[in-house]
């Protein structure tokens, strides 16, 4: 949310590229959106996502004077020469992406909010005896500039669990697919058939969503995207591995631990370890990549984030980017 990509339709319009500087121009008074919920079917607002949603707003309100600033008085600054070449070879090399949550750096890797990852990993909150910091306290980072509290990974933890229920249909669609169908095929359907219980893409089509309102909607779908992802992921894997002998969450477990567990590739600590360690290294990659990109570029169309997500995973599933790692 972070991130400003220059998509044809235009980086301002896209709810899943808003960034902070954008945020303190749609920043709705507290309790808006649970005021919504009474009109438009929005669940009611829990204490930890009010907590995120008052932090965001804060960066924003930081940030808004330094982008304008930037604008003004280097609007006009040229970012270097492109040659045919570069625009023949897709825009590689082209600078024209400003972000804000990571950097990228060949030589020293990534960074989060201005933190090496090794600084993150230390910093961040863990699992009770772990050593690695907890992924879904990085995605806390990059959206708040902030390092959280136990309570407050704790807190939005069982946030997640809460928004992890998948509909019936979906797993039903999961389970009726051959099993020769590529794992990313099926979580790229997987993620379009949840797409009707999207808030923005249902509150958009009602006609009374003001643009104001956008961020808080579409990060309601974030985060009821990163609760059920691992469930999706989780009954593919073990359809096509497992036989469909399938282990069920563990509302007791963090997001990266109880996901570890329903992949049920083993049931040791170290696995589950792993699992958070990876998930922490791939929480953000500067968003210059193909998957981070398409989804920013289809989100530019005020396509809803599951429309987003699933086009950024059929991005990732191309041998060049990986084959989903």
């Amino acid at each position: 949310q972070a991130i400003l990509a220059h998509a044809p339709d235009g980086p301002r319009s896209s709810p899943s590229a808003r960034p902070p500087a954008m945020l303190s121009r749609c920043a709705l008074p507290g309790g808006a959106l649970a005021r919504l919920g009474g009109r438009r079917g929005f669940s009611s607002q829990s204490a930890i996502v009010g907590t995120l949603q008052g932090k965001i707003k804060a960066l924003a309100e930081k940030k808004t004077p330094q982008f304008a600033r930037l604008r003004k008085e280097a609007g006009n600054a040229s970012l270097g020469d492109t040659t045919v070449g570069m625009c023949i070879g897709g825009a590689r090399g082209v600078k024209c992406l400003l972000s804000e949550t990571s950097l990228l750096d060949p030589m020293e890797g990534i960074r989060y909010r201005g933190r090496t990852l090794q600084e993150c990993n230390a910093q961040l909150p863990k699992a009770p005896g772990g050593k690695v910091g907890l992924p879904e306290a990085s995605l806390w980072l990059l959206l708040t500039d902030e390092i959280p509290t136990d309570a407050e990974v704790k807190a939005l933890n069982e946030e997640l669990h809460k928004r992890s229920k998948i509909p019936d249909h979906v797993y039903k669609l999961i389970d009726d697919l051959p099993k020769d169908v590529h794992p990313m095929t099926q979580l790229s359907m997987s993620l379009l058939a949840l797409q009707p219980g999207s808030h923005f893409g249902r509150a958009y089509r009602a006609g009374t969503l003001k643009k104001s309102d956008y961020w808080q909607v579409v990060l309601e779908d974030a985060l009821t995207l990163v609760a059920q992802i691992p469930l999706v992921s989780a009954r593919i894997f073990r359809n096509v591995y497992f036989g469909g002998q399938h282990i069920a969450s563990d509302p007791s477990l963090d997001w990266a631990g109880n996901y570890a567990a329903m992949l049920g590739a083993n049931n040791s600590e170290a696995f589950k370890e792993v699992t958070r360690l990876y998930l922490m290294l791939h929480a953000d990659h500067e968003a210059g990549n193909v998957s981070a990109h398409t989804t920013h570029l289809v989100g530019s169309a005020l396509s809803d984030p599951y429309y987003a997500y699933s086009a950024g995973v059929n991005g990732l599933a191309g041998p060049l980017h990986g084959l989903a790692n």
